[in-house]
């Protein structure tokens, strides 16, 4: 393949001669004389793609984008799984291939290009369907500000995907919204719990809110220290059961006082920030109930769990500004010595958190918990 590369003309040569039969075919009009120079271009290529300077690998990047708009799917789709494992691959055809829609063309590459950055990933992963996303989640290695776009936008499967990559690296947000996508999923809690990289606080909520079937498996096919850990967390939970109990009473009294407000949005919002600053849990996971819509058993667990995120989550769905946040995340029972650690990650997360998705998350854990 050396041999081969070296006794290729120079760039300018090169450039010369290809794009000069580039334009004969282009000018044509046959379909066939573009895919079979494509297909040609193509094997030229990776015939010695390993040794071309950068000024020839350009010229072939013009090449190639100049034929790849005139192109059937089927050809593009060969054409993108030959290139995509190709480390020095057109950068600028790749990037085209990417950005396809069909995900028959765009797949291998997002999937296995290294020619594309985060950047472009996150473009993608903003823009394209989930079948997209679905690919770049799969990719040997993906950074954080990457894996946070495919978590916001991503569906079940795709979080699947990103749990079971130990290549994936999770920013804390992100961890913290798969573990709340986990709820009532066996898969997804079992593939977040064999995560090496998954903070304590989160396991422990992990296996809070997991079916005995999931933790089942969790154990069955964990490594020995993580089923230590598995076990000592179980036994934590197990003894605080009782500690983070409201009475049915006031939760009762809760429900009264909410009702006499008559659904008055601005007062109940208004009421939040009272019921927060004295330490009123009942009345506070009443109020959040009547503004965010979901029952109070729901709001109780979330603000009973072990991360903060779900608190972070529930209060950006009913965009509380962040004085009124901070005062129900304070609220919190069982912080304990997490506090300050807890409002200092709700300080750094709540306002990169939007609104939209922080109800997308709220709509979708609802309809886990119903569905289980």
């Amino acid at each position: 393949m050396r041999m081969q590369a070296r006794k290729l003309p120079k760039a300018p040569a090169l450039a010369t001669s290809v794009i000069d039969e580039l334009e004969s075919a282009l000018a044509s009009g046959s379909a066939e004389r573009r895919v079979a120079m494509l297909k040609r271009v193509t094997d030229l290529f990776l015939s010695g793609a390993s040794a071309f300077s950068q000024d020839q690998t350009s010229v072939f990047d013009q090449v190639m984008n100049r034929l790849v708009d005139h192109i059937e799917t089927r050809t593009l789709a060969e054409v993108s799984a030959r290139l995509a494992p190709v480390p020095t691959a057109p950068a600028g055809v790749i990037r085209r291939l990417a950005h396809d829609d069909a995900i028959s063309v765009s797949g291998p590459v997002l999937a296995q290009s290294e020619q594309l950055t985060d950047e472009d990933l996150v473009e993608i992963a903003r823009s394209k369907s989930q079948d997209h996303l679905a690919k770049i989640a799969i990719r040997r290695h993906l950074n954080e500000k990457v894996t946070d776009v495919l978590v916001d936008r991503g569906d079940i499967n795709g979080a699947s995907s990103l749990a079971g990559n130990d290549g994936a690296r999770l920013s804390n947000a992100g961890m913290s919204k798969l573990v709340i996508l986990a709820e009532s999923d066996e898969s997804l809690t079992e593939l977040m719990g064999l995560r090496s990289d998954m903070p304590r606080h989160l396991f422990r909520q992990l296996l809070a809110h997991a079916t005995k079937a999931a933790r089942d498996r969790l154990l069955a096919r964990a490594q020995p220290s993580t089923r230590a850990a598995v076990e000592q967390v179980m036994a934590e939970i197990a003894e605080q059961v009782g500690a983070t109990k409201v009475s049915q009473r006031a939760y009762a009294e809760a429900q009264r006082l909410m009702h006499s407000l008559k659904q008055d949005t601005e007062l109940t919002r208004n009421k939040v920030l009272e019921f927060s600053g004295g330490n009123r849990i009942a009345e506070l996971v009443a109020a959040l109930a009547v503004l965010t819509g979901v029952p109070m058993e729901f709001v109780h667990r979330i603000l009973h769990a072990p991360s903060v995120y779900g608190t972070i989550v529930l209060c950006k769905a009913v965009a509380l500004d962040w004085p009124v946040a901070e005062s129900v995340i304070a609220q919190r029972p069982g912080m304990g010595e997490s506090r300050a650690a807890d409002l200092e990650e709700a300080r750094a997360e709540y306002p990169k958190l939007s609104h939209i998705s922080a109800q997308r998350l709220m709509r979708f854990w609802l309809v886990r918990q119903k569905v289980a």
